[in-house]
């Protein structure tokens, strides 16, 4: 293994793309149902909404539906304009705590004390702790799944702890 890993990490354009498109049929598809509702609605058999409460709720499905588009837009350009890195060295690990960081935290390797992996909804993620400082990697940000495993790796056998995996 290298004994420094560098990787890009930034969301993947397709994604935001597609993101944005699904947003934003969801925004446009529920602004007219809400536009043109004429009775109530009902969800699951528990919450029992009036033609006003309604649309109501179908505008507030479609102001959080074109919330997640200006993310996914503010999403693409930071990745364009604002190239992060995830970097692991001998001594240090640094990575972006969120897409919009100036700067990203570093962690002294030695100073991690647990690493896990967990997966969300068919997404990996890598959880890095310490006492004072949390990050975590979205398998999705960067390059490859094998970029992943190999940082998860080399995360591994450079953090000497009790049980981490």
């Amino acid at each position: 293994m290298a004994d420094v890993l560098e990787y890009r990490y930034k969301a993947r354009p397709w994604i935001m793309l597609g993101a944005m498109t699904f947003f934003g049929a969801c925004a446009v598809g529920m602004g007219y149902a809400a536009i043109t509702n004429d009775r109530g609605l009902i969800l699951n058999g528990i919450f029992e909404f009036s033609i006003e409460g309604a649309t109501i709720f179908y505008w507030c499905v479609a102001s959080v539906s074109m919330l997640f588009v200006i993310a996914a837009i503010f999403a693409l350009i930071a990745g364009m304009s604002n190239p992060m890195l995830v970097r692991l060295t001998p001594i240090d690990f640094s990575a972006p705590k969120h897409a919009f960081a100036k700067k990203p935290p570093v962690l002294k390797v030695s100073d991690i004390t647990q690493i896990s992996i967990q997966s969300i909804q068919k997404q990996r993620f890598i959880y890095i702790y310490t006492e004072t400082e949390n990050l975590n990697i979205a398998e999705s940000m960067l390059p490859s799944s094998e970029a992943f495993e190999e940082l998860h790796n080399s995360l591994l056998s450079k953090v000497k702890i009790r049980g981490g995996g």
